[in-house]
């Protein structure tokens, strides 16, 4: 582990694995708003999930698995384009260009697990565009003038985030930060160097 609290390559990871899923939240309340939002959960010795979050002006998403994360040397850092898991892994951000020259098959098991716990969260936690809940929400952004852009946290859900820095965060009890920073170390996200604790 280095000085930051971060495991790296090669050493042995957290015995504290959960297969729960678990989530990780980042918002600018005067800024970009919704700056990225992640779920995941342990498959074996992977840790695999969805994410959204800035790029830009615009937001992306992506479902994501870290191959092996949880055995001595990872293999990958599998992507998705877009939210389209039965187009396969068609990233591995571990390589050099990321982009591959023929997509990974996505398990169909795997596909349907993902999608659910994406499903889950998002309605736990977020708004999209032609979301009926959409407008009202962003009245109650406007009228508390917080940042706000298509995709939103849920207003109710901003009691829920640390507000004890300018960027507030969300962590569920067992999320290992390791696996967040390893996520903004190489996705295409704008959140990289966001501290995590």
């Amino acid at each position: 582990m280095n000085a930051t609290g971060v495991v790296s390559r090669g050493e042995p990871r957290a015995s504290h694995i959960t297969s729960d899923p678990q989530t990780f939240v980042a918002y600018v309340p005067w800024g970009v708003g919704l700056l990225c939002a992640v779920v995941y959960r342990a498959r074996g010795h992977d840790v695999c999930g969805w994410w959204v979050g800035a790029v830009g002006s615009e937001y992306q998403t992506a479902f994501f698995k870290l191959e092996n994360y949880y055995a001595r040397y990872e293999n990958a850092f599998y992507a998705t384009r877009g939210g389209d898991l039965y187009g396969g892994w068609v990233y591995d951000y571990d390589a050099e260009p990321p982009l591959l020259d023929k997509p990974v098959r996505v398990d169909d098991a795997l596909c349907h697990d993902l999608e659910h716990v994406q499903y889950v969260f998002a309605q736990e936690w977020l708004t999209f565009p032609g979301d009926p809940a959409a407008e009202p929400e962003l009245a109650r952004y406007r009228a508390a003038e917080l940042a706000h852009q298509g995709i939103n946290i849920r207003y109710d859900r901003l009691n829920h985030l640390d507000k004890s820095e300018p960027t507030w965060t969300h962590l569920s009890a067992q999320l290992d930060v390791n696996i967040i920073s390893r996520l903004m170390r190489d996705w295409p996200l704008d959140c990289r160097t966001l501290a995590v604790r």
